[in-house]
């Protein structure tokens, strides 16, 4: 037997109380360990790996080629397409005498806003007819080659033509100014004008040869870039977006 201490109570201690699951009694009377489920292994985090990288910038690179083959074609069949031609001359409008005797600008207002009313009449058939009957070309292809500019600051009227022939659109523009002198001359003379009162035009620098002006390299320039911005963003997007739907 333990011995008894001081106080009557036996040295021996009782054990403690487990937190194990009871165990379950069956229909006999016996009781059954309790089944433990094994705990499943945390699942590592995957690290994404260096071929993902590669691909990517691999799609990059076959778009940024793919962009500018693309965007250098493009930009060369604007190069190669038919180029337009533009000639011009420059007439002066004047009434000599009534701006001599006039004391203020009015004169020269009234002949700067009398400009205006030849501009829009060199693209008429009144004004192309005769041009494209002396030149012996299509009323339609003269009509609609021809143009005028009125100059802001001074009295200068700017008659050219533009074609896809340089030296058709020089011959035009040629014929045309000299049309609209004797064109103007006339109108007044049939409407009674003396001729000391009379407005005129006077070519101030002839017609020369053409120049091209369609394409230019600024705008085969901006094609290409566009096309190129547009093909490798769009190839490059796409497989992109393919990419993570397989994975």
């Amino acid at each position: 037997m333990a011995d008894d201490d001081g106080g009557g109570r036996s040295r021996l201690r009782r054990p403690r109380a487990t937190s194990a699951p009871a165990a379950v009694a069956d229909g006999d009377g016996a009781a059954e360990a309790p089944v433990l489920e094994p705990t499943p292994p945390a699942t590592p985090r995957r690290r994404a790996p260096r071929r993902g990288w590669v691909r990517t910038a691999v799609i990059v690179a076959v778009a940024l080629v793919v962009g500018a083959i693309v965007g250098a074609g493009s930009a060369y069949a604007i190069h190669r397409s038919t180029p337009t031609y533009q000639s011009q001359a420059l007439l002066e409008i004047d009434q000599p005498q009534a701006i001599a005797a006039s004391g203020d600008e009015g004169v020269v207002a009234k002949l700067g806003r009398l400009r205006f009313k030849y501009a829009g009449l060199v693209r008429t058939q009144v004004f192309s007819g005769p041009v494209a009957q002396q030149l012996g070309l299509p009323q339609g292809l003269v009509s609609s080659s021809l143009y005028a500019l009125a100059d802001q600051q001074s009295l200068l009227l700017a008659v050219g033509a533009r074609t896809h022939n340089g030296d058709q659109a020089r011959l035009i523009a040629q014929a045309a100014s000299q049309y609209l002198t004797s064109y103007v001359r006339n109108e007044q003379n049939a409407n009674g004008i003396a001729e000391a009162q009379q407005v005129t035009f006077t070519i101030a620098t002839p017609a020369g040869a053409a120049r091209k002006v369609a394409p230019t390299r600024r705008r085969e320039l901006l094609v290409g870039v566009f096309v190129f911005i547009f093909v490798a963003g769009g190839v490059s997007g796409l497989a992109l977006v393919g990419r993570r739907r397989d994975t």
